[in-house]
Order: C-alpha cells, then sequence, then structure tokens
C-alpha cells in the first residue's frame, strides 16, 4: 500500500501499537480506529457531530490523534498481545461507505498475507440490510449500530437530525434476524430517559439476540450538551445490574418493580442477587467481545462507570452500595469468584 490516507486511533490504541509514547495505566483489549473528516449528524452530546465546536480529534473523553493508514496498518501486521481485536468507529459522512469499504479490504489483505488474527468490528450506521450484508461479505465479523437513545422521546431530544429512532430499531431488529449474533447496539445512559425505559429495551435487545453496550453520559465541551451532568453513581449501578441480569437470562423485564421509573426490586431474593453480582462483573464494560474502552467515560480521580479490567473486593463491594437496592444495603456481599 502506497496512499496518502489517514485514520485516526485512540490514544490508548496508539500506544499499544507503539505509535506514540504516552504512559497508559490501562490499554485497551480492542484496537480503537476512527474515520476523518468529522460526521454529518447532530448528536447534541457527540464531539463529532457538525452541532459540536469541539475538536475533531475528540470521541467522548479520548483524544484520537490522526495517523497515515499505512502506518496504521502496518503496526497491526506486526500483531500485539494485548490488542484481541479491531473496531473502527465510522462517522457518518458522504464518502463512509466507500472510505469503510476500501479499509476493511486492507484490513482483509493484511489478514491473509500476515495471518493477522483480529476480528474486525464497525461501529457504522448503514443504510440498509443490504449495506450490513456488503460488508459482512467484505469479511467484516461483527457490525454495532448505535441506538444511543432508550426511546424516541430522547432521540428527538438529543440525536435530531440524525435518522429516526424508530427506523434506526427498525435496521438493527432486520439485520440481527438476518446475521443472528453479528450484530451490536450502544446505549447511553443519562439522557433523561427512566430506569424503567432503559430495562425495557435492554430486554428487547436481549430477545433479538443483540449485544449491547452501556456508556454513561459524558459531557464534552463544545457540545450543546457540554453543561448536562452524567447520571447518578446509583442509576448507573442499577442500569448495569439490570442489564447483566437481563442478559444473563437470570430475570426479564417483567421481573422488575419501578417507582416513578427508579428501578426498586430486580424480582430476585436479596442473597440470590448478592451471588449473581459479587464477582463484579455487571461493573465492568460491557459490549463486544474483548472491549474495554478504558477512560470513555471517566475522569481521574471521579466516578469510575465501566471499569476496564476485573474489580478488586472493595470495588465490588463499593459499586453494590451505590447500587442503593433493597437487601444490599450492608457489605456483608459475599466474594466473587474471580481470581485477583
Amino acid at each position: 500500500m502506497n496512499d496518502n490516507r489517514t485514520i485516526r486511533v485512540s490514544v490508548g490504541t496508539a500506544a499499544a501499537l507503539g505509535l506514540v509514547n504516552v504512559r497508559c495505566d490501562i490499554l485497551p483489549s480492542t484496537a480503537y480506529l476512527m474515520t476523518c473528516g468529522g460526521c454529518v449528524s447532530r448528536c447534541a452530546f457527540c464531539a463529532q457531530a457538525r452541532s459540536s465546536n469541539s475538536s475533531e480529534a475528540l470521541l467522548s473523553r479520548v483524544s484520537w490523534p490522526e495517523f497515515p493508514i499505512e502506518q496504521v496498518l502496518d503496526a497491526l501486521a506486526r500483531g500485539n498481545s494485548i490488542l484481541q481485536r479491531v473496531c473502527v468507529q465510522v462517522t457518518s459522512t458522504s464518502t463512509a461507505r466507500k472510505t469503510t469499504k476500501e479499509l476493511v479490504s486492507d484490513m482483509i489483505k493484511i489478514r491473509q498475507a500476515c495471518g493477522f488474527a483480529h476480528q474486525i468490528s464497525l461501529s457504522y450506521h448503514p443504510s440498509s440490510v443490504s449495506d450490513v450484508e456488503s460488508l459482512f461479505a467484505l469479511g467484516v465479523d461483527r457490525i454495532g449500530i448505535a441506538l444511543d437513545a432508550a426511546t424516541q422521546r430522547i432521540h428527538e431530544r438529543t440525536k435530531a437530525g440524525s435518522g429516526s429512532w424508530a427506523g434506526t430499531l427498525r435496521l438493527i431488529e432486520e439485520s440481527s434476524a438476518r446475521f443472528p449474533g453479528r450484530i451490536s447496539t450502544h446505549l447511553i445512559v443519562g439522557l433523561g430517559e427512566t430506569e424503567e425505559e432503559l430495562v425495557n429495551i435492554i430486554q428487547h435487545m436481549k430477545d433479538l439476540g443483540i449485544t449491547i453496550g452501556l456508556f454513561a453520559f459524558t459531557p464534552v465541551k463544545g457540545t450543546p450538551m457540554e453543561r448536562v451532568p452524567q447520571p447518578q453513581p446509583d442509576t448507573y449501578r442499577r442500569v448495569q445490574i439490570a442489564r447483566h441480569l437481563i442478559t444473563g437470562g437470570y430475570v426479564t423485564a417483567q421481573d422488575f418493580s419501578f417507582a416513578n421509573g427508579r428501578i426498586l426490586d430486580v424480582g430476585l431474593a436479596p442473597e440470590t442477587l448478592r451471588k449473581l453480582i459479587s464477582d463484579g462483573a455487571p461493573f465492568e464494560t460491557s459490549g463486544c467481545p474483548d472491549c474495554n474502552r478504558p477512560y470513555y467515560n471517566e475522569r481521574p480521580g471521579g466516578v469510575t462507570f465501566n471499569y476496564p479490567r476485573s474489580l478488586t473486593e472493595a470495588e465490588i463491594q463499593n459499586c453494590i452500595l451505590e447500587a442503593k437496592l433493597e437487601g444490599l444495603e450492608t457489605e456483608d456481599t459475599p466474594r466473587g469468584s474471580k481470581g485477583r
């Protein structure tokens, strides 16, 4: 390859690939790449949106320096024991489809020539199921179609000009039916929805066989929502627990009880619930396999919403107490089974 194309690389990924010399407390287990050019959508929370005055080098809190594509692909081809997967964040531009197909084709060639073993995922808004099919035919392993908002009401407030919520939901439903087990989605907690609305959409995604990643809303300077606070820790912990229980098949949305949209009860005896969450798994980063997204939602010294690693016993106890669920108020939760 010899071209002038460039791509953005999350700073943690760049460190893992040896492209920059920076110290990272936790390195990503997935190589996160992002196409250049900003985005024509107007998501009020996103630094890449056309309505944002933020730097194009930002996505959430993470910095994404720009590199020649050839340099990045060469670094991936050399192999890396830390990185298990490649995930390309595709910004919505007029050339997104062409750019994405060229990049995927390049990675497939490297895979064939160098024994490049990483799975290839796209975070992408396809135009149709046929578009999804063409990307899988190229060799993509998984496609993430972000719903972000839990309801149409929240979508209209935060993603105006970004297509319709119902249309995106229908595309997710049709794609998952056509390609079972290969579609993911993202939900953002803290856009103004209720916990009950999140539980209901999580259940729907579970029923469709879709992998669900949770993000905590993160205000970014220069975006229309820069002054909106992040969700309260207790809200996020309850939603994390709900996602863990629903996707694990331990409960359904019908088992939950709510008061004014807040989760009151998950439909399990306290001792059973403790056992199911005492390894800390609900509080780790959720989403596609090998995705840990270090510091996407977190500020140093602040609340860790998504842990990019296994939690310590003290951290597990703290998260369980933060959830403020009946029966979990004491610190006598059994120790988890994870090795630490």
